[in-house]
C-alpha cells in the first residue's frame, strides 16, 4: 500500500490497469536505488528534492 491504493476512486477498468502499471514501474524504479532509506522515505525525498528523482529517474544531471 505505498502509493494509497485503497482509496483509489478509479473505476475504469483500463485506467485502473494503466495506474497499477506506473505504481508497480515506480515501486521498481525506487527499489533500485542502493541507499539506507525504506521504500517510503525513498518516495518523500524523491518529492521534496529533484536531484534524487533525476537519479532515480536515470536523468544525468545537466
Amino acid at each position: 500500500m505505498t502509493f494509497r491504493e485503497d482509496e483509489s476512486r478509479v473505476r475504469d477498468r483500463n485506467t485502473a490497469n494503466n495506474l497499477a502499471w506506473l505504481k508497480r514501474f515506480g515501486l521498481s524504479l525506487l527499489k533500485q536505488q542502493d541507499d539506507k532509506h525504506s521504500i517510503a522515505m525513498r518516495r518523500r525525498v524523491a518529492g521534496g528534492n529533484l536531484d534524487y528523482l533525476a537519479q532515480v529517474l536515470g536523468i544525468p544531471k545537466a
